[in-house]
């Protein structure tokens, strides 16, 4: 579960990187924002899509 979230802090921060220099002060502000899109999107593609869901679905 750790890898994830590393993954999930790694990608925002090289994003970050190609538009705004990381002696920038607001290349963390960025990065953050860049984060939270990130794990928006995965909480988004968890509720949605089914084989994401740690619980199993009832047989109808």
């Amino acid at each position: 579960m750790v890898w994830i979230a590393r993954l999930l802090l790694f990608i925002p921060s090289l994003i970050a990187g190609w538009f705004v220099s990381q002696e920038d002060p607001r290349y963390w502000v960025i990065a953050l924002a860049i984060g939270l899109t990130f794990l928006a999107l995965g909480i988004i593609a968890a509720i949605y899509i089914p084989i994401l869901h740690p619980w199993p679905r009832r047989k109808q």
